[in-house]
């Protein structure tokens, strides 16, 4: 009788200790799933300054010049220079991981915003007409995907004393396309855009 007595109250420590830990497992997956969304508060837009690059030559470019191991944004759109299509995404380790981002002089910027790098000089010439859908449509899906509002969309120039994106982006045109372009974007780009944004390894991935 004693030997049931010990069985039974053995099993009930243990369904209580089970108990306890899925819910702490429900816990940190409700947690960590929504860390990143939380986490971003901004999205910062730069340009490469540069007419044909892509995430392998920044990242070279900021290996040699920085002794930074990635790129400094979390995103590049191409712009059609390299073998790269134009208006494609292409995700850097830093957004994979979510991880910090050195790509402006603010510290809290670069810790709670998203950095988007748009290929191009944006000082020289305005952006291609094909290329507003594109960059406005990777805006939209990153806002939906994070919960950032219209006006924390930044520049690199609202964030420290820097030209950057360039004299010919300006916040009116980019409003313009956020809500006249985006909707024009290719479908092909699209799906390209939609399968790298959610590509970031975030928590829920490893369960």
């Amino acid at each position: 009788m004693a030997d049931s007595e010990n069985r039974a109250k053995t099993w009930s420590r243990f369904g209580k200790i089970a108990g306890c830990l899925i819910l702490v497992a429900a816990g940190l997956f409700v947690l960590f799933r929504a860390i990143p969304r939380y986490r971003f508060n901004a999205i910062v837009l730069h340009h490469s300054a540069s007419s044909a690059d892509n995430y392998e030559s920044i990242k070279t470019f900021h290996a040699g010049s920085r002794g930074w191991r990635d790129a400094a944004y979390h995103l590049i759109l191409a712009n059609g220079s390299t073998s790269v299509p134009s208006g494609f995404l292409e995700a850097t380790g830093r957004y994979r991981l979510l991880s910090y981002s050195p790509a402006t002089k603010d510290h809290w910027a670069n810790l709670r915003a998203l950095h988007l790098c748009i290929v191009g000089n944006y000082d020289n010439g305005e952006v291609p007409a094909g290329l507003r859908s594109s960059l406005a449509h990777a805006l939209r899906a990153l806002q939906e995907k994070y919960g950032i509002p219209d006006d924390r969309i930044l520049f690199h120039r609202d964030c420290n004393g820097t030209a950057c994106p360039g004299r010919f982006i300006t916040k009116a045109k980019l409003n313009l396309w956020l809500t006249k372009e985006a909707d024009k974007c290719p479908p092909a780009v699209r799906r390209q855009q939609g399968e790298v944004i959610g590509s970031a390894w975030t928590f829920p991935r490893l369960l």
